[in-house]
């Protein structure tokens, strides 16, 4: 019998064996020979399939035969198959792809590097912020952030989200102090539309006067939140800090920003938004690719001297934000001298913050988390009243500010400085090589897994240029962590406690918290001379020679 025949009747066996059981699950008397017609007409099927089955030699004759027998491959699977060609695996370079840049005639910035990988990201850098706003002008950066993306001279703020939509992409806009971004993270394929979308909207606003009083009335309703006191004692905090443009608001006043115009913000974008100010980051795309690109929709970019950053000066500041939560919140703050731009102190800030880490009582976290971390083990393990307790900074260009954010209860307030004024002081005394490295490796973990990320690389890239004018690559960066040592981090907190302290307070009892108290604790010793002395702190630190 061919085999062929073989092939389709063995369905119909198949078949003839499933009606012989469901036979059986009903027999009875009556149907009983039935059942044994049935079973009877499958055993002669059976054995003719096994008769042509001989014939044929095996069933299986169909795999590739060698010398003439039908044969099963059988090589192990720890061994490579015979006679086939070994393809070698994809090795990523070890090296990171350059950093490439192209200045356009109106001295935009145009920076990239090639990434792998199928998406992009992309974002617009603005050396834009709220040290540039006059009076007239204060509050454009945080209005400008929540126009972003909407209505262009060219297409309605529902084309813009419907074009982000189609083509799934992530839309982004930050304003700070010193900088605005723009962002979009999106596929490779949709390259040519999201930066379409993302220069059309940065440049071209159209700044309708509907969405600019809808935007208004939505960050009024944002500052009116309940969970938004925190928030506000940062920004009154740095406010209060700096003489100059560093206390310029960032967060708007509400009488301020009824007073913004549709007119306002375009002058100020018009002034701000200029060719040496501007610079386009990307991360995952051709720089070639991206240069033919961008440079028809940047190069209308009006061309300006760039001025000079604004200067500011630490003074130190009491906020007291008033109002009742079950709660006292305390921010204690020193300077940073240098900011960003002092790059080995950034690091030591680095490694600071994860030295000192924190958490809260609620969820402490696993290990990298912060639960081996001095404000943990020393203060939240320590002390059953503080609800949480954390390391934070607000650095920018030229300084800083450092310190410890903490939430008690509020009979515990003014304990509650105590110790956090303790565990910065500990810091300048003795730093153990064991929590210093634990310390060193969580900044770098943090800082190598957030650049495997493209909108971070490309954040970066932009940040960077705007601050110093080149990038520090990450593998520098993590170097230098490496290469920190005890004494380079209990000397940036000596400098830190030689500065004035900067005290915010917030919630029930949050006037027990006397600044005269801390201002004794850190304030020049007294002199005959009218030279300023060291501090009582650094005299009992034994500091009194250093850093003069």
């Amino acid at each position: 019998m061919p085999r062929t025949q073989v092939l389709r009747r063995v369905p119909a066996l198949l078949g003839r064996l499933a009606s012989g059981a469901q036979a059986l699950d009903g027999c009875n008397a009556h149907n009983l020979p039935q059942l044994t017609n049935t079973f009877g007409a499958a055993e002669r099927a059976g054995a003719r399939y096994l008769t042509s089955s001989r014939q044929l030699g095996d069933f299986l004759s169909w795999l590739p035969e060698e010398k003439g027998r039908p044969q099963r491959i059988s090589t192990p699977l720890t061994e490579p198959l015979p006679n086939l060609v070994n393809v070698p695996a994809f090795r990523p370079s070890s090296q990171p792809p350059p950093t490439e840049i192209t200045v356009l005639d109106n001295g935009v910035r145009i920076i990239s590097e090639a990434s792998s990988g199928p998406t992009a990201s992309l974002g617009i850098y603005v050396n834009s912020g709220s040290i540039y706003e006059s009076p007239q002008f204060s509050g454009s950066s945080a209005l400008l952030e929540c126009l972003a993306f909407k209505s262009t001279k060219h297409r309605h703020a529902t084309r813009i989200m419907r074009e982000v939509e189609k083509i799934g992409s992530n839309i982004m806009a930050n304003a700070s102090r010193e900088q605005m971004s723009y962002t979009i993270d999106t596929l490779k394929t949709q390259l040519p539309s999201a930066l379409e979308i993302m220069c059309d909207s940065v440049i071209n606003p159209l700044f309708a006067p509907e969405e600019v009083e809808e935007q208004k009335a939505r960050l009024l309703m944002l500052l009116g939140g309940k969970d938004v006191q925190m928030t506000l004692l940062n920004e009154m905090l740095v406010r209060n800090s700096y003489k100059g443009a560093l206390g310029n608001p960032l967060i708007p006043d509400v009488e301020q920003l009824h007073r913004l115009t549709p007119a306002d913000l375009a002058q100020f974008v018009g002034s701000s938004y200029t060719g040496g100010r501007l610079i386009l980051a990307a991360a995952g795309v051709n720089h070639q690719e991206l240069v033919r690109l961008a440079k028809p929709m940047l190069e209308g970019v009006p061309s300006a001297p760039v001025p000079a950053e604004p200067s500011s000066q630490y003074v130190g500041s009491y906020v007291h934000l008033p109002g009742s939560f079950p709660q006292t919140s305390i921010l204690l703050a020193f300077e940073y001298k240098g900011g960003w731009r002092d790059v080995k102190g950034a690091v030591a800030m680095t490694v600071l913050t994860y030295l000192l880490g924190g958490g809260n009582s609620f969820s402490s976290g696993g290990p990298g988390k912060g639960m081996h971390s001095r404000l943990y083990t020393r203060v939240l393990n320590q002390h059953h009243w503080v609800h949480s307790c954390t390391a934070f900074n607000s650095t920018f260009n030229e300084t800083g500010m450092v310190g410890i954010s903490a939430a008690c209860e509020p009979a515990h307030a003014e304990d509650m400085l105590n110790v956090m004024c303790h565990e910065l002081e500990s810091v300048t005394r003795n730093v153990g090589s064991v929590e210093l490295e634990r310390a060193k490796r969580a900044a770098t973990s943090i800082i190598c897994n957030a650049l495997e990320s493209k909108a971070t690389s490309a954040e970066d890239i932009g940040r960077q240029f705007l601050t110093y004018g080149h990038r520090i690559s990450g593998r520098e960066y993590v170097d230098m962590i490496a290469a920190l040592t005890p004494s380079e981090v209990t000397q940036f907190v000596g400098r830190l406690l030689n500065s004035k302290p900067s005290l915010a307070v917030f919630g029930d009892n949050s006037e027990a918290v006397k600044y005269e108290h801390l201002l004794a604790r850190y304030s020049p010793a007294p002199s005959s001379t009218p030279q300023a002395g060291p501090s009582r702190l650094r005299q009992a630190l034994g500091l009194a020679s250093w850093g003069r």
